[in-house]
């Protein structure tokens, strides 16, 4: 069974298993970007997801973000689509909520929900406490030997979703270390460069954006597959809301050994 995984990871899965498969939705999926006028005011928005791997579909989704006062609170729906939800019937929530402090996101809450036809898996965490607590998880990975963490590495870290919200906010100029439940690892930003976008899918030409050329950087927790196999580099495009003063990601992409992950997030608009 598999517990709080996301898009990207099924996809490596099947190609350690195959028969089911691993991507990363949450993290390379639901990354914005937001200033210090924007943190400080409330935000209620919501952003469609789309996902392709070697441009067929794999799964669709959404993404809502609640800002009120110094709280703010995240949501991913995600379903695999196309020929990939014939293969594999997979959906997945994701919840993050938490602080704003000196313009950073702090989370203190952090649960992901995944359904795998009749199989069901979850991992929900505490970073309130130091180290992180694992509240609960299925399956549970304090009993996997490979997972073994020692808690020196545990220190300042985000939830997945809070660790790519906060790369967004500093403008692609920090490196913010993530821990997963499973695994620890930083994304650090190589190179910046504005970009003008064109994708008919946004229903508009030219959108101008800046692009961020990522590394993951695997510290521990990783098992010897997982290290052959796990994608190191991607890029995103970064956007600025068309009537909100904040940036998000509008275009993620990632390279594979099953061919080029996309993803893109698109504004909802009325």
């Amino acid at each position: 069974m598999i517990h709080g995984s996301n898009l990207l990871d099924y996809f490596n899965l099947m190609l350690l298993k195959n028969y089911s498969f691993k991507i990363s939705v949450l993290f390379f999926l639901l990354c914005l970007m937001l200033n210090r006028e924007a943190i400080a005011s409330s935000l209620n928005e919501e952003f469609f997801i789309k996902s392709t791997i070697r441009g067929i579909p794999l799964a669709n989704g959404n993404v809502s973000i609640k800002i009120k006062e110094t709280k703010y609170s995240l949501k991913v729906n995600a379903r695999s689509t196309g020929i990939f939800s014939v293969i594999l019937d997979w959906s997945q929530t994701i919840k993050s909520f938490g602080k704003i402090r000196h313009n950073t996101l702090n989370s203190y809450r952090y649960r992901s929900s995944d359904f795998r036809g009749n199989k069901s898996g979850h991992i929900e965490i505490d970073y309130t406490k130091i180290p992180p607590r694992i509240i609960s998880a299925q399956p549970d990975p304090r009993e996997d030997e490979r997972r073994k963490i020692n808690n020196n590495f545990l220190l300042n870290v985000n939830d997945p979703a809070t660790g790519i919200f906060n790369l967004a906010l500093s403008q692609c100029k920090n490196t913010v270390k993530i821990y997963d439940g499973k695994r620890i690892y930083n994304i650090k930003i190589l190179k910046k460069e504005y970009f003008v976008l064109k994708d008919p899918f946004f229903g508009e030409d030219n959108i101008k954006t800046y692009k961020c050329d990522f590394e993951i950087e695997r510290i521990t927790g990783y098992t010897k597959k997982e290290l052959e196999r796990f994608p190191q580099k991607g890029e995103m495009w970064i956007k600025k809301h068309d009537k909100i003063n904040f940036f998000y990601p509008t275009k993620i992409q990632i390279k594979t050994t099953w061919g080029n992950f996309l993803c893109i997030i698109k504004e909802r608009r009325e």
